[in-house]
C-alpha cells in the first residue's frame, strides 16, 4: 500500500518535566529540538532527508532561523506543531513551522533556511542537485520577519565561555543545534535574569567542533545581540537577535 505524501507535516506533542524551564514552561532549546526534529522527519517522509543525502556524504545543515513567540506551553500542555518546505533559492531552502494550542491560537512560528553540505569538503551543494526537493514546496510562508544582518561595528564583551564536550556533538561531528540555544538561554539569563523572548533571530556561521572553546559575548550597547566567538580560530561561529517580552 502506497505511502499517503503529508506535504504539510503534522505532530501532536505534551511538555514533558525534562522539557521545561524553572517557570514551568517549555524551554528555547525544548523548542529548537522540537522544530527541528520535526523538520528531520519530515524530510525523510519526503524522500530528501539524511537517509538519502548521506549515500552521497551529504547532510543538512541549519543556516539560520526566525522565532516569533506569543506564549510557550507549559508543562504538561498539550500543543500542535506543524512544519513545510516552502521557498528554495540556488544554494539553500526554507522551511516554516508554527506551534498552536489545543484551541488553535498561535503560540509560535518559525522561519528556517538551511544549506547542504558535503561532509568530507564541508563545501555546500546546489540545490537543483536534489531529488524530490522540488516537489513538495508550500507557498504558505509562517513567518514574514526579515532575517537580521550583524553591524560589523558593534561591540561585544565575554558574558562567559564553553568548552565543547563529547557529548555536545551529533552525527555530523560538530555541537549539535541544541546545545546553542542552551548558550543562547544562558545568556539572556546572565542579562534579564528571565527567558521570556518575544522573538529570536539566529544565524549558525561556524561549525563548533570537539575541544573549540567558544566565547559567549553580549553586545555593549544593549541591543540584544548576543554571539559566540571560538577563540582557537578569532571567528564567530554565530549570532542571534533577541527581543523580550515586556
Amino acid at each position: 500500500m502506497a505511502t499517503t505524501i503529508r506535504e504539510i507535516w503534522t505532530e501532536q506533542h505534551i511538555v514533558s518535566w525534562e522539557e521545561t524551564t524553572v517557570d514551568n514552561h517549555l524551554s528555547i532549546t525544548a523548542l529548537d529540538r522540537v522544530l527541528l526534529q520535526a523538520a528531520v522527519d519530515h524530510a525523510e517522509h519526503l524522500g530528501f532527508g539524511f537517509t538519502n543525502t548521506s549515500k552521497e556524504d551529504l547532510s543538512w545543515v541549519l543556516f539560520r532561523i526566525n522565532i516569533q513567540i506569543n506564549r510557550l506551553p507549559a508543562w504538561k500542555e498539550k500543543y500542535k506543531l506543524f512544519t513545510w518546505p516552502s521557498r528554495v533559492g540556488a544554494l539553500t531552502a526554507f522551511r516554516e513551522f508554527e506551534i498552536r494550542d489545543e484551541q488553535d491560537a498561535l503560540l509560535a512560528a518559525a522561519t528556517s533556511e538551511w544549506s547542504v553540505i558535503n561532509l568530507k569538503t564541508r563545501r555546500p551543494r546546489r540545490m537543483s542537485t536534489l531529488e524530490h526537493l522540488y516537489d513538495h514546496l508550500t507557498e504558505k510562508v509562517a513567518l514574514n520577519e526579515p532575517f537580521f544582518k550583524l553591524d560589523p561595528d558593534i561591540e561585544f564583551e565575554e558574558l562567559f565561555s564553553v568548552k565543547i564536550r563529547y557529548s555536545d556533538l551529533d552525527m555530523n561531528g560538530h555541537a549539535n543545534a541544541g546545545k546553542y540555544f542552551d548558550w543562547l538561554s544562558d545568556a539572556v539569563y546572565e542579562q534579564y535574569g528571565h527567558n521570556r523572548m518575544a522573538f529570536i533571530s539566529f544565524n549558525y556561521f561556524q561549525e563548533c567542533l570537539l575541544n573549540d572553546t567558544v566565547s559567549i559575548q553580549k553586545s555593549r550597547d544593549g541591543s540584544g545581540y548576543i554571539r559566540g566567538f571560538k577563540k582557537e580560530t578569532g571567528k564567530t561561529a554565530f549570532w542571534a537577535k533577541v527581543e523580550m517580552q515586556p
